[in-house]
């Protein structure tokens, strides 16, 4: 059995405490705590192998505490729109710029941003945050991040464990020259897919064409609704659509003129 029991009648065992320790860090992580979720998930699967945890339970627990903060973000933003800069809380956890950028990402690509998401962690709360402000329907939002999380959590905690498996081999028997590898594979996976999501999350920001010096005061009187759809190339829509808007009058009205122009000229010639 993992863990040991302790305490009597109504209280609390031990070994319920690691999946409440690990619960609360992602939720207050999800929530702006300065931490990337992925160190509690691999610390979890640490917790497994020290037989102070179940896998089985683990996993589920830590899918709770993931999409717990991530929700919270979602409805958030559904509630206060930008307006949410004006919560003490939250103007401390909201970056405006990044807000609006995720808008931008979240226009241009549509739900799959969200599950893009789940694996940038730099961007990740504010595009959770900006699917609440845009009003997307929350089934599709969990649907779409579930899904993503149903692939991150599991292999986080699978990969916490065999690394501590690992570890403790070479600390018992430093000629296990095997799982050494193992673990100096497991940090340069690590450090490639994070290399790689990193410049993946740059490209999308610089994509999305967001000023970087946007306030708090500002982004709270811009009205979501009124937002510009982007193009690839970061240029708005909305600006196309009024300048073809533009041209098509344009020439409508000199379609008009010219058909004025020759009716006068009959006119005159009888």
């Amino acid at each position: 059995m993992p863990g040991r029991r302790g305490g009597q009648g109504g209280a609390m065992s031990f070994e319920q405490w690691p999946y409440l320790g690990v619960f609360l860090v992602l939720l207050a992580c999800g929530l702006g705590l300065p931490l990337p979720e992925d160190v509690p998930l691999l610390t979890s699967g640490v917790l497994v192998h020290k037989e102070l945890a179940s896998l089985w339970v683990m996993i589920p627990i830590a899918m709770l505490g993931v999409l717990g903060g991530d929700c919270v973000l979602f409805f958030v933003g559904r509630r206060f729109g930008h307006r949410v800069v004006k919560l003490w809380f939250f103007r401390r956890v909201v970056n405006p710029s990044r807000l609006l950028m995720a808008e931008g990402l979240f226009q241009r690509h549509g739900i799959k941003i969200v599950f893009i998401g789940r694996f940038l962690p730099g961007l990740r709360p504010m595009i959770f945050m900006a699917a609440g402000v845009l009003k997307v329907p929350f089934r599709v939002f969990i649907g779409v991040n579930g899904l993503a999380a149903c692939i991150s959590v599991p292999t986080l905690v699978v990969l916490g464990k065999v690394f501590g498996n690992s570890y403790e081999k070479i600390k018992s028997d430093v000629r296990a020259v095997t799982h050494l590898l193992v673990v100096v594979i497991l940090i340069g996976v690590l450090i490639a897919v994070g290399a790689a999501l990193h410049r993946r999350q740059k490209r999308l920001m610089a994509a999305a064409g967001v000023r970087p010096d946007i306030s708090a005061d500002a982004l709270a009187r811009i009205d979501p609704a009124g937002l510009p759809v982007l193009d690839p190339s970061g240029t708005a829509h909305a600006d196309a659509q009024e300048s073809e808007k533009e041209t098509v009058h344009h020439h409508s009205r000199d379609v008009h003129q010219s058909r004025d122009r020759e009716g006068t000229d009959r006119i005159t010639d009888r």
